[in-house]
C-alpha cells in the first residue's frame, strides 16, 4: 500500500500544548509515584497470589482462582506492561523494559505489543489497514470503509459474546501471524527481528504453556485445567477488549482515512483528538485500576507521560483544546461509553448507514 502520512502544517498547536504539559507536570508530588509503586506491589502480590491459589484450591474455590487470576492479568498489563511499553512507568530503561516482559509473562510478545499498539495503533489510530485493533477478521465491522456482511446486522448483540475470546484469539493466533509475516495489518515490521527476538518470542510461548497448560495439568488434571482456563481467559479478553473498544470504537469516535495521494485530513494531534475518547475521566477508581486508559486521550497524546498524571493534566488539555476549537470527545460515565459502542455497532450493522458523529 502506498505510504500514509499526515500533513506537514499546523504542528504548533501540540508544540504549545506540550510544553504546557510538561511545565505542569514538573510540580507533580513525588507521592504520586510512592503511590504508583504500592499499585504494582499490590497488583502484582494478587496476580502471584492468585496463580499459587489455582495450584492448590480445590472445588468452587479453584474456578474462582482462576477467574481472580484473569482479572489480575488484566490488571498488569493495563497498570504494568502498557506503561513499560511506552517508557512512561519509570525514568529506568531498565525497569521500563522489565514491566514491558510481563506481556511475554502474561502470554503474548513484547515485539508484537510495540508494532501493533505503540507504532501502528497510536500512530493511526482508526485508520483500516493499519490500526489492526479496529480488525475484526469480518466478525465485526468496526470502520465505516469496511465491507458489510449480512451477520453485521447483529453484532450490537454478539459482539459481547466473542469478547471473552479476544486473548485467546490475540495469543494464540494473531501473535503468531504477526511473527511469521513480519507485519501487522498492511504495514511490515519497522525491522527484522534479531536473533535474540526470535529466541524470545518461542521461549515466552514455551513458559506460557508450562505455566498454564502443562504444570495445572499435573496438578489438577487436564479438564480441570481447561476449565479453569477457559474462565481466566473469558475474563481476560472481556476485559481487553472492552476497555480499548470505549477508547475508539463508539460514536463518538471518528474513522479519517487517507486521500488518493496517502496523506491524512488533520495532523496527528488532531487526528488523536477525533479518533480518541475519554470515559468517566472523573473516576478515581476506575483510573486506578484501568492505569488511566480510561484517559485515553490524555495518554495518546502523550504516552510517553505516566498515567498517574493524566488527572492533573486533563482540564489543562481539555482548556487548550476547546481553546483551539478541538473539545476533548468524553463520556462522563463508563455506562455512556458502554452504550455508545454498542450504538455505533448497531449503525455499522446497517449496510448504507453512517455511524454516529460527534455534534
Amino acid at each position: 500500500m502506498s505510504t500514509i502520512r499526515y500533513p506537514h502544517h499546523g504542528r504548533h498547536f501540540y508544540q504549545a500544548l506540550s510544553r504546557q504539559v510538561h511545565d505542569a507536570i514538573a510540580t507533580q508530588p513525588h507521592a504520586s509515584q510512592s503511590l504508583l509503586l504500592a499499585k504494582i506491589a499490590l497488583i502484582l502480590l494478587v496476580y502471584i497470589a492468585s496463580y499459587a491459589a489455582m495450584l492448590s484450591v480445590d472445588g468452587a474455590g479453584n474456578a474462582l482462582s482462576w477467574v481472580i487470576h484473569g482479572v489480575a492479568t488484566a490488571l498488569v498489563g493495563f497498570n504494568i506492561m502498557h506503561d513499560g511499553a511506552h517508557e512512561s512507568l519509570s525514568r529506568s530503561r531498565r525497569l521500563n523494559r522489565l514491566a514491558a516482559l510481563t506481556f511475554n509473562l502474561i502470554g503474548s510478545h513484547r515485539r508484537y505489543w510495540a508494532e501493533k499498539h505503540n507504532r501502528n495503533h497510536h500512530g493511526f489510530t482508526n485508520v483500516d489497514g493499519l490500526d489492526e485493533d479496529i480488525d475484526a477478521l469480518g466478525l465485526l465491522r468496526m470502520s465505516p470503509t469496511q465491507p458489510h456482511r449480512a451477520w453485521h446486522r447483529y453484532q450490537h448483540w454478539y459482539a459481547w459474546c466473542l469478547y471473552p475470546l479476544t486473548s485467546l484469539f490475540w495469543f494464540f493466533v494473531l501473535d503468531y501471524k504477526a511473527y511469521f509475516r513480519q507485519a501487522i495489518g498492511d504495514r511490515a515490521y519497522s525491522k527484522p527481528m534479531g536473533r535474540a527476538e526470535h529466541i524470545e518470542f518461542w521461549l515466552s510461548k514455551a513458559l506460557y504453556l508450562v505455566l498454564y497448560l502443562l504444570l495445572p495439568s499435573f496438578v489438577l488434571g487436564l479438564s480441570q485445567t481447561l476449565v479453569g482456563f477457559l474462565l481466566m481467559h473469558a475474563v481476560l479478553g472481556f476485559l481487553f477488549a472492552v476497555v480499548f473498544q470505549l477508547a475508539h470504537v463508539v460514536s463518538l469516535a471518528e474513522f479519517s482515512q487517507p486521500n488518493n495521494t496517502g496523506e491524512l485530513p488533520d495532523t496527528w494531534a488532531i487526528h488523536q483528538l477525533r479518533t480518541t475518547v475519554d470515559f468517566a475521566p472523573q473516576s478515581r477508581v476506575l483510573n486506578a485500576l484501568l492505569g488511566g486508559l480510561n484517559m485515553q486521550v490524555e495518554h495518546h497524546l502523550f504516552p510517553r507521560i505516566s498515567h498517574i498524571h493524566y488527572p492533573q493534566i486533563h482540564h489543562l488539555i481539555r482548556r487548550e483544546c476547546e481553546l483551539q476549537g478541538h473539545p476533548i470527545r468524553t463520556y462522563q460515565t463508563l455506562w455512556q461509553a458502554l452504550t455508545g459502542h454498542s450504538a455505533h455497532l448497531k449503525a455499522l450493522g446497517h449496510p448504507l448507514a453512517k455511524p454516529i458523529q460527534a455534534k
